[in-house]
Formats: structure tokens, C-alpha cells, sequence
């Protein structure tokens, strides 16, 4: 009894394990670069982020999809989706296949990314949803932090075999289907998808205000994750390799978040969401101030240890204050906000890069943004802080 409950915790977090796989292929865009060199470097950039667009759209079809689909038929529908459109690049490089591909690809992500956060919150709870809430976080790295390193492995082979990587999304498919039971309270969900209970005043306040922080929490992992092999590429030459590394370091940081995620929520209670989110501003200055090869590779843990603790602190803060009945409806709209935020990605760097295109004063202007953002939060959540 307690292995079966044991694997389907495991099988319940292995979702995450390819919920951020998106951007994995990053290491791959100096080579892209090369591929493509009659396209602007921006375009090919789009190509990383460009899942986050079909994540959203997906969720704005979510109550739609509801209707046909029960939680676990969306589930499985969405990794059979990310699978098989994940790995179609590496059959067919022709531009507009890559951008339909990528689009469909983010579209099968956005069917389990708010159920893979819900799911939780709907089976486990108390001081357990926590920290599963935290291993999650963990899952939902290691997963990147997994594939970004089989990706840097297949790179050998060709940067088109790097998308044989999304063919993990296969795997996760079996456990959930093997060792995740239907739940009882699936039914209800579905059954009641046309008669969803408004939010209140308050909770819409609560819900947009940390949406529009996951939004700038994930622009900024984002952007180091696009930059970050540049950086390395033209700062510190004949390292090409050390990018994959450096990123995959980055996300593996998130164990150890997830791990102390639990004991930072009992010191800190809901203002760990404003210092860690000051702390990851101040990395993405580090990271673009570092200069040296081992000093990028420390701030990028950082960054990646503050990231996944403040973006793992506003799911929970959102389960603590929001009624299960509605936890769904909440999620959602957050997953939408770091979808947005990964989405307008690459046109942010664009945008501040008008006024100087250096990695340095990008991320130190978007560490800057950061910083204030957290720190306005203790005024903004004041009515929320336990």
C-alpha cells in the first residue's frame, strides 16, 4: 500500500518533468544560428519560446476542453501531443515546420500544465501538499535539467537530434497511465465545468497581482536560459560546450529548492515569495556581471535556486488562500501568466537591447525590475501575509 502510493506520487510529479522542456533546446542555437544565418537571430530565438504561445492559447480554451476531455484524458491527450510534435523537427527542418511543430508542441503542454499543479492540491493536503507543492518544483527542474543534458548530448550527433529528447514525454506517459488511479473528484470537475463558481473580488485581486509575478519570474529565467549560450559563445570562446553544463546546473539547483522549500514556508510564510524574489533579481545582475566561466556557472545556480523558490511560493500561496473548488480556475490563470512572460521573452530582450544590446545592462535592468516587483509585494499582499 505504501509503495502504490509511493509510485503514484512519483507518477503525479513526473508530469512536471516536462513542463519547462521548452527551452532545453537552447544550447542548440549557435547552431541553429549557423543553420538558418538567412534569418534574423531573433527569429530562430522565437523558436525556443515560441511553445509558451500555444500554452496559452490552450489554456484560454481550457473551460472549452473541459467540457469533452475529464483531467485525465486532457493529461494523457497533452503528452502524447508534446511527444510525437516535440521530436518533428528532427524529420523535417524546414523553418515553417520548426514554427508549427513548436506551436503544437506548446499546445499539448498547456493540456497538463495547470492539471499538473491542481492534481496536487486536489489529492494531497496540509503540511504534505506543501511539500509536494516543493518536490514538484524540484520534478519540474530536474526535468529540464535532464533533457537540457541529453540534449547537449545528442548535439553530437547533429542539432537536429536534439529534439529526439522530447521523446522522454513517452516515458511519463506510462508511468501516469500505469500508476496514477482515476479520482473521484475528476468526476466532479467534469461534470461541473459549465458551473464554475465566480471568484471573488479579493481572490481576482490575489490571483492577477501574482500571475503578473510569475509572468516576470519566468521572462527572466527565460532570458538567461536564450542568453546564457551566447554569453558563453562569443564572452568566453571555445566553450561551447560549457553552456549546456551551465544551464543544466541552473535547473538541477532546483532539487535543493524543493527540498528546503517546506522549511523556507514555515521561517518565512508568504514573504519568502518578496526575498527570494529581491535575491533572484540581484542573480540576473550576477550572471551578466560575471567574468569568468566558474563565477557565470555560480551565479547561474543562484538564479535557479531563487527562481524555482519564488515561482513554486505563488502556487502555494494560492493554495493556501484560494478554495479547492476554484484552485483550478486560479492555476490556470497563473500558468497563463508565466506562459505570457515566456512568451514575450525574446521581444523584451529586444525591446531593452533599442537602447544598448549588452547582456550586462539587459539583465541588469530586468534583475532591477525584479527586485522592485518582489519588494512591492510586502505593500501589494499585505492583506495576504500570515
Amino acid at each position: 500500500m505504501i509503495m502504490k502510493k509511493l509510485l503514484e506520487k512519483v507518477s503525479i510529479l513526473s508530469l512536471s518533468l516536462v513542463l519547462t522542456t521548452s527551452f532545453s533546446i537552447s544550447s542548440a542555437l549557435p547552431y541553429m544560428f549557423e543553420y538558418y544565418k538567412d534569418l534574423p537571430k531573433s527569429q530562430i530565438e522565437l523558436l525556443v519560446s515560441l511553445p509558451s504561445a500555444g500554452i496559452m492559447l490552450t489554456l484560454f480554451l481550457n473551460t472549452f476542453i473541459e467540457r469533452f476531455l475529464d483531467e485525465r484524458k486532457m493529461i494523457i491527450t497533452g503528452l502524447l501531443i508534446l511527444s510525437i510534435f516535440g521530436m518533428v523537427p528532427f524529420i523535417n527542418q524546414a523553418y515553417t515546420i520548426l514554427f508549427i511543430s513548436r506551436f503544437i508542441f506548446g499546445m499539448g503542454v498547456g493540456l497538463i500544465n495547470a492539471k499538473a499543479i491542481s492534481i496536487i492540491s486536489e489529492r494531497y493536503h496540509g503540511r504534505e501538499r506543501v511539500q509536494t507543492l516543493g518536490f514538484r518544483g524540484s520534478a519540474e527542474v530536474v526535468g529540464t535539467a535532464l533533457v537540457t543534458l541529453l540534449v547537449g548530448f545528442l548535439l553530437q550527433f547533429g542539432w537536429t537530434s536534439s529534439f529526439l529528447a522530447y521523446g522522454a514525454g513517452l516515458i511519463v506517459l506510462f508511468l501516469f497511465m500505469t500508476f496514477v488511479p482515476y479520482h473521484q473528484q475528476e468526476e466532479s470537475q467534469h461534470t461541473q465545468a459549465n458551473q464554475k463558481e465566480p471568484l471573488q473580488k479579493e481572490e481576482w485581486k490575489l490571483t492577477i497581482i501574482l500571475a503578473i509575478v510569475a509572468a516576470m519570474i519566468v521572462l527572466c529565467n527565460v532570458g538567461v536560459t536564450l542568453r546564457i549560450p551566447s554569453i558563453v559563445a562569443y564572452t568566453f570562446k571555445d566553450q561551447h560546450n560549457s553552456a549546456s553544463f551551465i544551464l543544466s546546473a541552473m535547473q538541477l539547483i532546483g532539487i535543493l529548492a524543493g527540498l528546503t522549500f517546506s522549511g523556507l514556508v514555515h521561517l518565512f510564510k508568504s514573504k519568502l515569495i518578496t526575498y527570494a524574489g529581491i535575491a533572484y533579481g540581484f542573480s540576473m545582475m550576477a550572471v551578466a556581471l560575471s567574468p569568468s566561466i566558474p563565477l557565470l556557472a555560480l551565479s547561474a545556480l543562484f538564479s535557479g535556486y531563487t527562481y524555482s523558490t519564488a515561482l513554486t511560493m505563488v502556487f502555494q500561496i494560492l493554495s493556501a488562500k484560494i478554495p479547492a473548488k476554484r484552485l483550478n480556475q486560479v492555476t490556470s490563470v497563473a500558468v497563463l501568466g508565466c506562459s505570457f512572460g515566456a512568451a514575450i521573452t525574446p521581444f523584451a530582450l529586444n525591446t531593452i537591447g533599442l537602447i544598448s544590446d549588452s547582456n550586462t545592462f539587459i539583465f541588469t535592468v530586468l534583475g532591477i525590475a525584479m527586485a522592485l516587483l518582489a519588494f512591492s509585494l510586502l505593500y501589494l499582499l499585505k492583506d495576504q501575509q500570515d
